[in-house]
């Protein structure tokens, strides 16, 4: 009976914290099919294109490439909140999500690959989501390849 009593508040707190875990879903593309990491290769330099300096030591420490000023691949991350969107109709009606979080490659201007994932609360778990399968699909393709980066 004591057990009781105090298992399920217990199991309740557990199972209302479980259910605040953000679970939105990470899309990713290569926009040109004939360029995909799996029949090019992983790019092999990148110059990261962003102004937080925070986001900027993340990045090259994540993706283990040191900023090229000079390489044809150019790497943006875009931090896009619905609450900068002045459209009224998102202003009355509300959204599912607060933002997103995008990752995109560019060779020169036109699109390479991007990748990114919606956030309803958590800003960082969205930005982790999109590294990790950014770093999946990249060793997916060293490994199709037998390229060591």
């Amino acid at each position: 009976m004591r057990l009781t009593k105090t298992f399920i508040p217990l199991l309740g707190f557990l199972l209302f914290f479980a259910g605040c875990r953000e679970d939105f879903p990470t899309y990713s593309t290569f926009c040109d099919q004939s360029t995909a990491v799996h029949t090019t290769g992983a790019p092999k330099c990148l110059h990261y294109a962003v102004l937080n300096t925070r986001d900027k030591a993340l990045l090259e420490k994540c993706f283990g490439i040191v900023d090229d000023p000079e390489c044809d691949y150019r790497l943006e991350l875009t931090r896009y909140h619905v609450s900068d969107c002045n459209n009224p109709v998102v202003k009355s009606v509300g959204s599912d999500f607060d933002g997103y979080i995008r990752i995109e490659i560019k060779k020169g201007f036109a699109c390479y690959y991007k990748v990114q994932s919606d956030f309803k609360s958590d800003e960082e778990a969205a930005l982790e989501r999109v590294l990790v399968r950014f770093k999946k699909e990249m060793i997916l393709s060293k490994t199709n390849l037998g390229i060591i980066l």
